[in-house]
């Protein structure tokens, strides 16, 4: 099921989510809906995505959002396929929280194991 929400980033009110990393005890850190989810992680101090080059093109900060609504800009098609990104796997340089997201990491290395949905 895709719970991603392509909105646009027009004059909308800033709003504040919580994103928590799936079967984890910690408390994840929270995101503005103005700042992608890997720029909030950062800010929170937080490891929980790798990071690369913050800008959609080394595919580092795959993520799986498994609940949770969000925006998404533009991704390069090397790491994300059209069908991957209905699923909810994106890039965390790319989204924007549009509500509280419970992610897990999915690192290019996995990508080419599985083509079920």
């Amino acid at each position: 099921m895709n719970n991603n929400n392509h909105t646009c980033l027009e004059q909308e009110t800033v709003t504040e989510h919580l994103i928590t990393l799936n079967a984890t005890e910690q408390d994840g850190f929270r995101a503005k809906s103005d700042v992608s989810v890997l720029v909030a992680m950062e800010r929170a101090g937080q490891h929980l995505i790798p990071v690369g080059c913050r800008g959609g093109g080394c595919g580092k900060c795959r993520i799986h959002v498994l609940q949770g609504e969000y925006f998404s800009k533009r991704m390069s098609r090397a790491w994300i396929s059209p069908e991957q990104e209905s699923a909810g796997t994106v890039l965390a340089c790319r989204i924007f929280a549009r509500g509280d997201l419970v992610i897990e990491p999915d690192p290019p290395e996995i990508r080419p194991q599985s083509q079920t949905k």
